[in-house]
């Protein structure tokens, strides 16, 4: 298997696990800039099933973050086309859609079309949020980390809800995608968390301060922040998740983890559809 991805520890960290199992290639889809890079990284005939991620979500930034990813995925499908590969797994993310009022989710949107283009079987994970228990790292540190400071930074608001996959069973499902007929998309989480519960299990940081999210806004504009199209995805409308199909029919249990949120929690608890009547009410940062 052929493994593109952006080379963060979660994404390391799930090539890792994968190779204990099965044989793949990795390689950096920021350094695929021509057809050569790709020729001589994977030899002709050695694989035929891509796996393609980009979980280095901080890289999104400018506009050109976007659009050199998209050149990328032209030449890596002009590649596997040419190598006649007979499989696509990609890891996207939900409520991506190429009509979508968001950025970041109009672009996974595009990408998703243009792998279902290829007419090549393709798998679409649609995974938010990814953590490994036992490294403590998920794949939403570089978002809300400040180094400076020491501690995450996230928006101040209750209903940051985040859907996580552990690493051990996305694992599972990519390796059940690589030997079985799963073609279409697929919602992947077992727990579901509050933004602050899920970022202090998961990574060796304690501290998380909230602030409200115009100052953010102002902040990120000076680049010392995550990107507002980033970080308008934990203040838009949630965009709900269903695992049962994923369990059906991949065959395998999702179960929930006793330090998540249950979901009648979350739907007696949460706002769906007012998301941004708390923004405007104060640009003092708060705890």
């Amino acid at each position: 298997m052929l493994y593109v991805h952006s080379f963060s520890p979660i994404e390391q960290a799930l090539f890792s696990t994968l190779a204990e199992t099965e044989e793949l290639i990795q390689m950096n889809g920021l350094k695929i800039t021509e057809s050569s890079i790709l020729a001589s990284e994977h030899p002709s005939g050695s694989h035929k099933t891509l796996l393609y991620s980009f979980q280095h979500l901080a890289h999104y930034r400018h506009l050109d973050s976007f659009r050199e990813e998209c050149q990328a995925v032209d030449i890596l499908i002009n590649h596997i086309l040419e190598q006649e590969f007979t499989k696509i797994i990609l890891i996207t993310y939900p409520g991506a859609y190429f009509n979508a009022t968001n950025l970041f989710l109009q672009h996974k949107g595009l990408l998703e079309q243009k792998f279902v283009n290829t007419r090549i079987p393709c798998t679409m994970l649609s995974v938010q949020a990814i953590h490994e228990p036992y490294l403590k790292i998920n794949n939403l540190h570089s978002l809300f980390y400040d180094e400076t400071a020491g501690h995450y930074v996230i928006p101040q608001k209750s209903s940051c809800i985040t859907y996580s996959i552990k690493l051990d069973n996305l694992s599972r499902i990519i390796i059940k995608s690589l030997y079985g007929e799963y073609v279409g998309k697929y919602d992947a989480f077992d727990t579901v968390f509050d933004l602050k519960t899920f970022l202090q299990s998961y990574s060796s940081v304690d501290q998380v301060r909230r602030m409200a999210p115009l100052y953010l806004y102002f902040k990120s504009f000076f680049g010392l922040y995550t990107s507002p199209t980033m970080m308008e995805l934990f203040l838009m409308t949630i965009v709900p998740m269903y695992k049962f199909r994923t369990e059906k029919e991949f065959g395998i249990s999702l179960e929930q983890e006793n330090s998540g949120i249950f979901f009648s929690f979350n739907r007696s608890f949460v706002n769906f559809s007012e998301p941004y009547n708390a923004i405007l009410k104060s640009l003092i940062p708060v705890e």
